[in-house]
């Protein structure tokens, strides 16, 4: 019997305009009404997040940043935190790559650089920021602000090469994943979607053969992994077509919600 649904909202959940498909309310309802769980997994950041989801917080889960972040109810089920000698790390050897811009994303707010402001960032920023703070230095950033994640942002448009494997040389201590054409997120090494669901999974005595996953990109690797119902959507890359069981339609095709209403249809009880 199933009892957690997870999916990517970018590229699998919402459309290429990024909306939600209409009947998404409903089948949380539907599916909540079943007693299975459903959670939102996501590089966005919570506070983005929440505007998806207004009146029915209380019924899902929210992973954001990448698996960094678990929220229920409002309340933190999980962090990972990068320290404070990290965070000037990551953002050195971020610098010496050209054509990168730097988003941190802490759990109060996210924050940029001003030197790094132009029009596609302050897009960017408009589209999947709902909290932002425009800095000189990494001193502008209050004390007691936990980052979670790095959102690295590439101009040439192809952050696999760029970003993934220019900083493979730090590996062993942070995660590095491609979440899109032009973005590259970095955590905590060992901090994923995967580990996120896997805490969920172990908190609520949920199997993997019980859990329903969908995702399109590499930031979804480790979580399709953590079920037996895997689905990776068509437009997926073929990383994550491989490692996956099953298919679903595109996420233009509304392939999540099609999954889930043929789901809800087999239920009998």
């Amino acid at each position: 019997m199933l009892k957690l649904v997870a999916t990517d909202m970018d590229g699998t959940l919402l459309n290429d305009k990024k909306e939600l498909p209409e009947k998404t309310v409903e089948i949380i309802h539907r599916l909540h009404g079943k007693g299975i769980a459903f959670a939102v997994a996501s590089g966005r950041q919570y506070h983005n997040i929440l505007g998806f989801y207004e009146g029915i917080i209380d019924d899902i889960f929210i992973i954001a940043e990448n698996g960094a972040l678990i929220m229920d109810k409002g309340e933190i089920v999980y962090s990972s935190v990068i320290t404070r000698d990290d965070v000037c790390e990551i953002v050195t050897e971020v610098r010496k790559i050209p054509g990168t811009k730097i988003i941190m994303c802490g759990i109060d707010s996210a924050y940029m650089f001003a030197s790094d402001m132009d029009e596609v960032l302050e897009e960017m920023l408009d589209r999947y920021y709902v909290k932002c703070e425009i800095i000189d230095t990494l001193d502008d950033v209050p004390s007691d602000e936990q980052i979670l994640k790095f959102a690295i942002f590439d101009e040439a448009n192809n952050a696999f090469e760029t970003i993934h494997n220019g900083l493979a040389h730090l590996a062993h201590k942070y995660q590095i994943a491609v979440s899109g054409a032009e973005w590259a997120d970095i955590t905590n090494v060992g901090v994923n979607k995967g580990v996120a669901i896997k805490a969920l999974q172990e908190k609520y005595q949920i199997a993997y053969e019980e859990t329903m996953v969908f995702g399109d990109q590499q930031n979804d690797y480790e979580m399709m992994q953590q079920a037996y119902y895997s689905y990776a959507m068509a437009n997926a890359t073929s990383e994550i077509k491989e490692i996956s069981n099953f298919m679903a339609p595109s996420n233009e095709e509304q392939g999540v919600i099609k999954i889930l209403e043929n789901l809800l249809a087999m239920i009998k009880f």
